[in-house]
């Protein structure tokens, strides 16, 4: 298929922010060289002086009165799924060539340009990767279940290259979906302005805790958006639809606030429930910082202010 020379430079500037990113991650890393564990119970052994107390298996002991060991199977692999809001929402900020998004400049670009890091540090590792978009337009591909190889990760990069934010993502809807197709065991990172009512979509993330899923939740803010950080009397509208509101931000600013609050705990809490992990990330904070706190330091700790 022919390529659109503005698409060429984006998977090119793509591809060149995702190495150099992982390259600078990379060097600070020292730990193991795997993003997580998937492991699979393998048998029980006879507890013996010395093995790790934490693999004791506390209900053998309960009912046989017996000291067993769980052991485990370690697998070499573990798939990988990036999958990315883009509804209209996300279509703040800067346009680019081509009426896409502006990698930079925008809240979309910054969502595009975290997946694609995310897939080269993980298909750097060695992992199987795999993309899914939610809502948006244009997109090469929508769905790449997770495999190995330069050529799959060019098509992933194709796909977030030619992908524009528009529509609405029914995250309830299709995140049941998504989990639902996801392999057992396995890691996903999910990516979202999470601007859908939380009580309408957190309950699907127990399709990925009901296989053991991996989750970390990169809940994307622009400031300006969960501030009120404007001077003057102004019109909000939704690209997603509802009535415009006005709003005076130095009157609402203190009670917007404690909304933002609450907004904040409730998605906090409801990943956690579902044994997932967040990761709230405002556009101003370097990509690295965000993907150390998420993949390399292992937590979900901190606030968005």
């Amino acid at each position: 298929m022919g390529w659109d020379p503005a698409v060429l430079a984006r998977i090119r500037h793509l591809h060149l922010r995702a190495r150099v990113l992982t390259e600078s991650l990379m060097m600070g890393e020292h730990r193991s060289r795997r993003v997580g564990q998937a492991v699979e119970f393998a048998d029980y052994q006879e507890y013996q002086p010395g093995a790790d107390l934490r693999h004791l298996d506390w209900k053998v002991l309960a009912r046989s009165d017996r000291l067993v060991i769980k052991r485990f199977v370690t697998e070499t692999q573990l798939p990988c799924t990036v999958v990315v809001d883009l509804s209209g929402d996300m279509d703040t900020g800067t346009t680019g060539r081509g009426g896409y998004p502006d990698l930079d400049t925008s809240k979309a670009g910054y969502a595009l340009t975290l997946a694609a890091t995310l897939l080269f540090f993980l298909h750097r590792h060695g992992e199987p990767v795999g993309l899914e978009l939610l809502a948006g337009q244009g997109a090469a591909y929508t769905s790449l279940p997770p495999r190995t190889g330069k050529n799959h990760l060019q098509q992933c990069f194709a796909a977030l290259a030619t992908a524009r934010p528009g529509g609405r993502a029914n995250l309830g809807q299709t995140l049941l979906a998504v989990g639902g197709r996801t392999r057992r065991r396995s890691w996903v990172g999910l990516i979202t302005d999470g601007m859908e009512e939380p009580s309408e979509w957190l309950p699907a993330m127990s399709a990925f805790a009901r296989r053991k899923t991996d989750v970390r939740l990169f809940h994307l803010f622009d400031r300006g958006e969960w501030t009120l950080d404007f001077k003057d009397a102004a019109l909000f509208y939704s690209p997603e639809g509802g009535e415009d509101l006005a709003v005076d931000p130095g009157g609402a600013r203190e009670a917007f606030a404690e909304v933002v609050d609450d907004y904040v705990s409730e998605v906090r809490s409801g990943i956690v429930r579902f044994g997932g992990r967040y990761v709230p990330v405002g556009t101003d904070v370097p990509l690295e910082d965000a993907i150390r706190r998420a993949i390399l330091d292992g937590v979900a700790e901190g606030t968005w202010a």
